[in-house]
Order: C-alpha cells, then sequence, then structure tokens
C-alpha cells in the first residue's frame, strides 16, 4: 500500500494540481488509486478535483469527508460555525479508501501545521496514517525560507520526505530566484529529491511528474 501526504509551503501554490498529477501516474501502474482531501475550507472544489482524477469511483463522502464553508484555517472555519471537526469521520474516511485502493493521495490544507483541531494538525494526522510527505513549494521569491522550515517541521514529527516538488505557479518569464531556487535547494537538501515541475495547465498528464521522481517505481 502506497500512501503519500501532500502538503504546501503556503497556501494557494498548487497542491491540487500536483496532487492531481501523482495520481496520474500512479495509475499507470496501480489498478486502485484513491486521493482524499480530509478537511477542506470554502467549499469542495479541491475533493470535487481529487474525485475527478481518481475516475469518480470512490464516494465522494469519503474523498471529502469534511466541508467548511469560509475559507480559513480548519481550526477558526470550525470554531466560526459551531461544528467542531470530527475527527472519526476524518479516520474512518481514510480507513476505508485504503481497504479499497492500492495507493492514496491525501491533499493537506495550507501548510503542515495548519491546526484542524486544537490538538490536530496535519503534521500529526500525516504521522498517524504512516504516510510519506510530498511538499510542494512555489518558485518564487521567499520559497528556499519556507521549504527549509516545512523539511525541518517534517522531520521533528519523524515523517518519511519523499520528495519537494519545486512548481512553476506562472508562465510569465522567470527572474534570478526563479533560475536560482532549484540548484540551491538541491544544495541545501541533498538527502532529499527537489522536483522541478513545469507550470500546466493538464494536471492530468501523467508525464508531468514520474514515479521514479518519487522513488516509486519499484514500490510493491
Amino acid at each position: 500500500m502506497i500512501g503519500i501526504g501532500v502538503t504546501g509551503t503556503d497556501t494557494g501554490i498548487g497542491k491540487t494540481i500536483v496532487s492531481r498529477s501523482i495520481v496520474a501516474a500512479l495509475r499507470g501502474s496501480f489498478a486502485r488509486v484513491a486521493a482524499m482531501k480530509p478537511v477542506e475550507s470554502g467549499g469542495t472544489e479541491d475533493a470535487e478535483s481529487l474525485w475527478r482524477a481518481t475516475g469518480m469511483v470512490y464516494p465522494m463522502e469519503r474523498v471529502g469527508p469534511v466541508s467548511l464553508a469560509e475559507p480559513l484555517a480548519p481550526l477558526v472555519a470550525a470554531r466560526r460555525a459551531n461544528t467542531p471537526v470530527d475527527l472519526g469521520v476524518i479516520d474512518d474516511a481514510f480507513e476505508r479508501l485504503c481497504a479499497d485502493s492500492d495507493a492514496i493521495i491525501v491533499e493537506g490544507a495550507g501548510g503542515l501545521l495548519v491546526p484542524i483541531t486544537e490538538d490536530e494538525s496535519y503534521a500529526t494526522l500525516f504521522r498517524r496514517w504512516r504516510l510519506d510527505l510530498v511538499i510542494v513549494a512555489p518558485n518564487r521569491l521567499g520559497t528556499v525560507n519556507h521549504t527549509l522550515l516545512t523539511v525541518r517541521a517534517a522531520r521533528e514529527f519523524g515523517i518519511r520526505i519523499r520528495a519537494v516538488v519545486l512548481n512553476t505557479i506562472t508562465d510569465q518569464p522567470d527572474g534570478m530566484p526563479e533560475r536560482t531556487n532549484l540548484g540551491l535547494l538541491r544544495e541545501l537538501l541533498p538527502n532529499i529529491r527537489v522536483i522541478p515541475f513545469a507550470y500546466t495547465l493538464a494536471p492530468d498528464d501523467a508525464s508531468n511528474i514520474s514515479l521514479t521522481s518519487l522513488g516509486l517505481d519499484d514500490a510493491p
């Protein structure tokens, strides 16, 4: 069973696109690939996108078990809605998806330490579910610091990091930060795969990311 958690160094930097690309790559090798957005704030757009990427074969209530109306950190959105996030519902959805799949991609919200409840963040959730981690970082000024902080947090929680995906978030010409981020991150993170991810409007193209780049080409 392959389990991957996808987190970001920030919000709105392409986690869903990268997650869908990983799903597409996995579907080329595995018959049953599930995806999940445990808690989504501000609607169900990401969960529905993941549901479509997996072929719409899994019930939406498992792909996106908790939806909160306001686009805020889950803990804040849940408090404002007076509906605490039920971790039992999330755990049950995850377990049912795992029982019916060979691989699962779980997309977080925002960054790794975003609070879901007073005691649970995506870091504690991914650790409890024993997921490997893919960190999505936008290729722009400031990403080196944010990426290093996320890597440090993941290591402190004992989460195995599969890769950092340096995502091109615009079709505009690269500036100096965009041209130097990849090399610097590879230098500073010698034991972690740092993968460039081109700007794309076709997230379900399996060529966008490879299982080899994630170290999954020989996974059982």
